[in-house]
């Protein structure tokens, strides 16, 4: 056998499987993993549990055993059985413990002809009545008495919220359902134990077969396996994402992936252990963490989360970084496809192409387009693309900045009306980010409207407008925008109107929009440069 650097590489599922070791060769179907999306997973139990309802080994994992550490045929069968035995314990154990904790579950929502439930009830019920009938002389303004009625209204209202508190208050602090929460902590416990002596069996008794060669195959599948279990559990933006498969979907040379060797190995080796560290913390702190939420020790139990969040955040950024050196190591082309690529699928929600950009691309394809139209959708498109480098980039940073802080004030809102308080949501950075990027969507939108005909709106769906969102669409809403773009018209929406809508009348007649075309045939396109293009505001 030879090394990693004077053989051909058949593949980059060899650089994944044997993490950059050395073997001959692979096939290349078994062990294909598909990219992930970046997607944000897990719920409350996913959180509480800890994955602890999720085998470490499955039996289709047979399979990517026998190539990875090329079991012979009798290894095989041991391999096989073991698996089979792993399986019918753990399914039969995590059964019953989900059995058992919804059982518990159930216990605290309690019996609904209980005195405590019937008072929720009608508590509910008066408040659906009150606000009826609030509603109803909201309607009729300030007809004579009707501002007296609404203050009595709004104070019976709040003394209902009032009661509801109390009452939800009661009912959590119940003996039954701090009962029911220790049965749970224990029963997940139970599991989560369970789960790990289960898994140093089964590694235990695939080693003893395995001879020396075939040893030094195992840790790199193993780091493998826990990548694969390990990633799609994470809950923050680009925390999910496996840098290994977003290389290997771009098919480069060998010559390429021997220079992108280091960075991978890297980052093999580091996102492993913070991934089992990230569950190692949740696992260790389950039994604190559910004792703060049975007796609503808020403090305690946020001290958990920020600890877990702070590891979900080292995972994200190892993945980060080493996307980023892949980057420096590509050629200048081929990195910002990979860059674009990553960031796509990494953060889908920033970086997924948006209405206005498909319409500016259908717009570019109408038939009939004339020339100098043609060429100021362009330069529209050209400045709509320079906006959203920097409103991307600002959303980036909040959800970087924010993503896990927002986590955890969901989670202290929810405590706080546990224990019957309550507390305002606080102002998202994140959705302030996000509300500056439509903002800018919105006027170039509008703007690609003036320059076509109504056929050609119509040939592309109308071009609607989102809902209203008040004075969303004035000139710095969101500061989401990039002073000085290359095609936006001067001052945004609010300025172009005022320019063209000769009548006054806040639409564009066929008229106007003729004049709006003749400016553009006179090189009006560019004259747009002025601070606010795009109705962005970025100071």
């Amino acid at each position: 056998r030879s090394g990693i650097y004077s053989m051909a590489l058949p593949s980059l599922k060899l650089l994944q499987v044997l993490a950059l070791a050395t073997v001959t060769s692979l096939s290349t179907t078994v062990l294909a993993q598909p990219g992930n999306s970046g997607r944000r997973g897990g719920g409350f139990t996913s959180t509480m549990s800890a994955g602890g309802m999720d085998p470490d080994y499955m039996l289709r994992d047979l399979q990517r055993f026998q190539v990875a550490l090329e079991l012979s045929d009798e290894q095989t069968l041991l391999v096989e059985q073991f698996l089979r035995d792993y399986d019918e314990s753990f399914r039969e154990a995590s059964d019953a413990s989900r059995d058992s904790v919804g059982n518990s579950f159930s216990s605290m929502r309690g019996n609904e002809d209980s005195p405590e439930q019937q008072r929720t009830d009608e508590l509910r019920a008066r408040s659906r009545e009150l606000r009826e009938k609030l509603d109803s002389a909201n309607s009729l303004g300030d007809e004579e008495g009707m501002k007296e009625l609404q203050a009595k209204l709004q104070s019976e209202m709040e003394s209902i919220r009032d009661e509801m508190r109390e009452a939800r208050t009661e009912q959590w602090q119940s003996p039954e359902r701090q009962s029911a929460f220790e049965d749970v902590a224990l029963l997940l416990q139970d599991q989560l134990r369970l789960k790990r002596k289960m898994r140093i069996e089964f590694e235990s008794d695939l080693v003893v077969i395995l001879s020396e060669d075939q040893q030094l195959l195992w840790p790199p599948l193993e780091r493998q396996i826990i990548r694969d279990r390990l990633l799609p559990r994470g809950r923050l933006s680009g925390e999910t994402i496996d840098v290994m498969s977003f290389v290997d979907q771009q098919e480069y040379a060998d010559e390429t992936l021997i220079t992108l060797l280091p960075v991978l190995e890297e980052w093999d080796m580091s996102v492993t252990p913070a991934l089992s560290a990230r569950d190692e913390h949740m696992i260790e702190n389950q039994g604190s963490l559910m004792t703060a939420m049975r007796t609503m020790d808020m403090t305690s139990g946020l001290d958990v989360m920020k600890a877990q969040a702070r590891h979900a955040e080292n995972v994200r950024d190892i993945s980060g970084t080493a996307i980023e050196n892949i980057v420096l190591l590509l050629s200048p082309e081929d990195g910002e496809v990979f860059n674009a690529f990553a960031k796509e699928r990494s953060y889908p929600r920033i970086y997924r192409p948006t209405r206005t950009d498909r319409a500016y691309k259908a717009a570019m394809e109408l038939e009939g387009l004339e020339e100098d139209i043609l060429q100021a959708i362009n330069e529209l498109y050209a400045a709509l693309q320079d906006e959203m480098i920097y409103a991307n980039q600002r959303i980036l940073e909040a959800t970087h900045r924010w993503e896990s802080q927002e986590q955890l004030d969901r989670m202290g809102r929810f405590a706080e009306r546990m224990t019957g308080g309550s507390s305002e949501r606080a102002a998202s950075p994140i959705q302030e980010a996000e509300e500056g990027k439509r903002v800018i969507e919105d006027n170039y939108l509008e703007q690609l409207r003036m320059l076509l005909t109504e056929e050609q709106i119509e040939a592309l769906g109308g071009l609607k407008k989102r809902e209203a969102r008040g004075e969303g669409n004035q000139r710095g809403a969101g500061g989401g925008g990039r002073e000085g773009g290359r095609g936006g018209f001067e001052g945004g929406r609010e300025e172009f109107m005022k320019r063209f809508d000769a009548d006054g009348d806040g639409t564009i007649s066929e008229s106007e929009r003729n004049a709006i075309r003749d400016h553009f045939r006179n090189g009006g396109g560019n004259s747009g440069g002025g601070q606010g293009s795009g109705g962005g505001g970025r100071p």
